[in-house]
């Protein structure tokens, strides 16, 4: 093979890899807004952006405290509890109850993005952990 040839293969493979297209190869979680409501007893409200790169998801978790998700753009396979697997698109909500189990939460396509809004109010003072807790 030319040398001109194996450099440029090179420097195609570069160039496409995932780490310098900046394509992510999990998911992210970015708070958005910690809120403290009024009245007794004392909650906060919080909002978590969660963004999926392509083909990715999150493991199987529980919502100490339940949790609305609004899809902000993109789609999203979930299954909550014993309830049917669910594809979400933008514009689409779901609740989860108090200590169900979120078996399936991914990006429904292998090729774009999908971002959502999760929704929490909690106890004053809750840490990040309390809002979504892996299962073992």
């Amino acid at each position: 093979m030319p040398r001109r040839t194996v450099i440029t293969f090179g420097v195609l493979l570069w160039a496409l890899s995932p780490q310098q297209a900046g394509v992510q190869s999990a998911p992210t979680r970015r708070e958005v807004i910690k809120q403290a409501l009024p009245g007794e007893p004392a909650r906060d409200l919080i909002m978590v952006e969660v963004t999926y790169p392509p083909g990715t998801g999150s493991p199987a978790h529980l919502h100490a405290n339940g949790v609305m998700a609004y899809v902000v753009s993109g789609a999203v396979t979930s299954k909550v509890g014993d309830g049917p697997e669910q594809e979400f698109h933008a514009g689409d909500a779901w609740w989860e109850p108090v200590g169900a189990i979120h078996r399936i939460s991914r990006n429904a396509s292998p090729a774009e993005p999908a971002k959502l809004l999760a929704i929490y109010i909690v106890p004053r003072g809750a840490a990040p952990a309390d809002l979504m807790r892996p299962l073992k």
